[in-house]
């Protein structure tokens, strides 16, 4: 605890941290458990969240944040 003078108090700065993705995701990581989750699950996911657009969901799964969060790089090819 700091010592002040009578009748003052502590100032103190908000520190502003930035959080990256990466940052997030691995936060993230450590405290949930682990699922195993299946390429066609994550499609279909993709697919409810973006509307059922091809071009799309290509995009979502090919996104580094979804690297970030799977560990797996996926390629879309055709």
């Amino acid at each position: 605890m700091a010592k002040t003078r009578r009748g003052q108090g502590i100032r103190r700065k908000a520190r502003r941290v930035k959080v990256t993705t990466a940052r997030a995701v691995s936060g993230a990581g450590r405290q949930a458990r682990r699922v195993q989750v299946t390429l066609g699950d994550l499609i279909a996911a993709a697919f409810d969240t973006v509307g059922g657009e091809v071009k799309k969901v290509k995009q979502v799964m090919s996104s580094k944040d979804m690297v970030l969060a799977t560990g797996k790089h996926i390629v879309f090819v055709g």
